[in-house]
């Protein structure tokens, strides 16, 4: 009777001991939604800064497209627009 007793008791331990677990892991649950909830705010913020630099780049492109083809000029500043161009799609896509 007394290996019965035991038993019971180590299947009680075992079940405390799996009911303290999961109510850990539902307990931690919310921390580890807001550490991924930045790691995406963090990956998103990068994409946005990515973005506006591609802007700036193209807007500068158009510019330097629109001045040469009101005057003719600008030859110069139409290579380096390229060559800035080339550069940060090159960097973009390693």
């Amino acid at each position: 009777m007394d290996i019965n007793i035991s038993v019971a008791y180590l299947l009680w331990i075992i079940g405390g001991i799996t009911a303290i677990i999961g109510f850990g892991k539902m307990a931690m649950k919310p921390f580890n939604e807001i550490d991924d909830h930045e790691r995406r705010i963090t990956k998103l913020e990068k994409g946005r800064d990515e973005r506006t630099e591609t802007d700036r780049l193209i807007l500068k492109c158009l510019n330097a497209l629109i001045n040469h083809s009101i005057d003719g000029n600008d030859v110069d500043d139409l290579k380096a627009v390229r060559d800035e161009m080339q550069n940060t799609i090159i960097e973009h896509h390693k």
